[in-house]
């Protein structure tokens, strides 16, 4: 029997069952999974009890994984890497721990590797443990956004570009200054307010937390004019919002989409992840 398809919300989001990934990939079963993933641009597999190396090889169908060092939070496996309140031996991170400051960045709306000329392709990320409250992730469909965003308000944006920058992203989230030898690898790259993709459609392209400027407006009209851009793609209409279970995995379409965590207590409530980004394939050259 092959796999079966279930639409989890009016935008994006469905659910995938017949999947068993302890098993290699069928090439039929990796078609539709892409197909599926084109068309509904975030993709739920439930009670998949995996470990990293079956992980990678599954994100592996859908681009490259990136490679990560140790000091990136990387597993055993470099193409996996932790995102979790937990140390090494397993244990909650305690109140004030500086690691568990930058899972607080995931709260805001935000697209992955912004900051970079070719931001990620997308992500598969697993859940191991999950808080009683809070913990869920929400995306944001930001090609029906455009498509149903006011005339006027289009005309306003088309041709509008905006700086990306991860020491912004730092300021505004109030953590501290990221050290200069870490901000010379990430410099400020800018992105077009709406994104022409490859295959000529056209989504909104917002990160709120990382956009220190727009061309040509001084920065309180900058703020204003992300503000009125994040109101508007995240109504619910345009949401689908996941509530994790141990054993699920999620693969979202980063190119578009845009995605926060609902906040939890990250003293108390364990929350357990592993991941593979995929390496970007769209750059600003992409855009027309």
């Amino acid at each position: 029997m092959g796999l079966s398809v279930r639409r989890l919300a009016d935008a994006v989001g469905a659910q995938i069952d017949g999947i068993d990934l302890r098993q290699p990939l069928r090439p039929a079963d990796a078609a539709d999974l892409l197909a599926a993933w084109s068309t509904h641009r975030v993709l739920l597999l439930r009670g998949q009890d995996i470990d990293d190396r079956a992980h990678a090889a599954f994100a592996a169908h859908f681009g490259t994984p990136a490679e990560f060092g140790p000091a990136a939070g990387a597993t055993e496996i470099s193409r996996i890497y932790r995102a979790s309140n937990t140390d090494e031996d397993g244990c909650l991170l305690a109140p004030g721990d500086e690691r568990a400051e930058p899972l607080k960045i995931n709260w805001h709306w935000h697209i992955d590797g912004c900051y970079r000329a070719a931001p990620n392709r997308g992500v598969v990320l697993r859940a191991l443990e999950v808080p009683p409250v809070g913990g869920d992730t929400i995306f944001a469909d930001l090609q029906l956004a455009w498509e149903t965003l006011p005339p006027a308000l289009k005309s306003r944006i088309e041709g509008l570009c905006s700086l990306h920058s991860f020491a912004h992203m730092i300021r505004i989230c109030g953590m501290s200054p990221i050290a200069p030898e870490e901000a010379a690898r990430l410099p400020e790259v800018s992105h077009p307010l709406v994104w022409r993709h490859a295959d000529c459609r056209m989504s909104l392209f917002l990160s709120p937390p990382y956009m220190a400027q727009i061309d040509g407006l001084s920065y309180a009209s900058t703020r204003a004019l992300v503000d009125e851009l994040t109101e508007w793609a995240s109504a619910d209409r345009f949401l689908y919002h996941h509530r994790w279970q141990p054993g699920d995995v999620l693969i979202w379409d980063n190119r578009w989409t845009m995605h926060k965590v609902t906040p939890y207590d990250l003293a108390r409530h364990r929350r357990v992840m592993r991941g593979a980004a995929l390496m970007g394939t769209e750059t600003t050259s992409s855009h027309g």
